[in-house]
């Protein structure tokens, strides 16, 4: 069954399929670069990893991350009847907002999209662009776009599999996977039982970026709930994080915005100790070894 061409496109904010239309000729040969590409993607892959943001892949390595409610759109163009969706509007092409083209396979209940980015760039028609008629070069002056030189990522398996989260997130919405911690979270937060704080208040105005990803990161692992105040203050002496626990036997929050972000990152798992140097460190990777 031939392979049809799409472009992911986000309109008002939303993320919606058109369908690129090709004749059999160019179809045929866009399958084929296709499929070229994802043998290029997969080549030498041997171990698929879940992303968590911290790190980037080895040259054998594929990242992972779950098919958020956005992306279903690329499966259920292939599952259900694709020429019934809108066509590209060729007159205004370029305010498409194109995102991304895509092809791809649906049988026997499994899908898998092979997803290229798409940007400004590639739209021909926005340069001056030259096209060879015979023995002559004449001016392009007709709707017209590239394809990109590779794959951004592949859905399969629910899974979303790349190697630059960078380029991923040009097409999809992953914020989600970097939310920050509003101020109602950071005053909860400032409330658990395991702190005392001062100031709720001035707490949640003294956080800045950072401070709101590591609370966000820290409530969503759970951190408070599988460990001990001893324990805490334990593994905090370990690696010279200054921790007071006052006569109730909770945790003071420091005042300072910068020791409150190192304590923060150990208790996200972010800052460790080298065993040889006995210097400590903060680090984005929690790869584990």
């Amino acid at each position: 069954m031939p392979q049809n061409l799409f472009a992911a496109c986000r309109a008002n904010g939303t993320l919606l399929a058109k369908r690129v239309r090709l004749d059999q000729t160019v179809q045929q040969q866009i399958e084929d670069i296709f499929k070229k590409q994802e043998e290029e993607f997969r080549r030498g892959i041997t171990s698929e990893v879940a992303f968590d943001g911290s790190w980037k892949p080895d040259d054998h390595e594929l990242l992972t991350i779950d098919v958020p409610k956005e992306a279903d759109i690329f499966a259920d163009t292939l599952i259900h009847n694709p020429i019934s969706l809108p066509v590209i509007n060729t007159t205004n092409f370029e305010q498409e907002g194109i995102k991304a083209v895509f092809t791809g396979v649906a049988a026997n209940g499994a899908v898998k999209v092979l997803v290229q980015g798409f940007s400004p760039k590639q739209i021909l028609s926005r340069r001056f662009s030259l096209w060879l008629h015979g023995d002559t070069f004449r001016r392009l002056s007709e709707p017209a776009f590239s394809l990109d030189t590779g794959l951004t990522c592949i859905i399969e398996d629910g899974k979303i599999k790349f190697r630059s989260f960078h380029k991923v997130r040009a097409i999809i919405d992953l914020q989600e996977l970097y939310r920050e911690a509003t101020d109602q979270e950071l005053q909860d937060f400032a409330k658990h039982p395991f702190f005392e704080v001062a100031d709720a208040t001035a707490f949640t105005a003294a956080a800045d970026q950072t401070i709101r990803k590591l609370v966000h990161a820290i409530r969503s692992q759970g951190v408070l709930d599988k460990y001990t105040v001893d324990q805490i203050k334990a593994a905090c002496d370990t690696v010279g994080v200054a921790l007071d626990v006052n006569n109730n036997g909770k945790l003071v929050m420091p005042a300072d915005r910068t020791e409150i972000k190192k304590l923060l990152h150990f208790l996200s798992d972010n800052l460790y100790k080298a065993q040889l140097s006995g210097d400590c460190y903060i680090t984005n990777s929690k790869r584990r070894a």
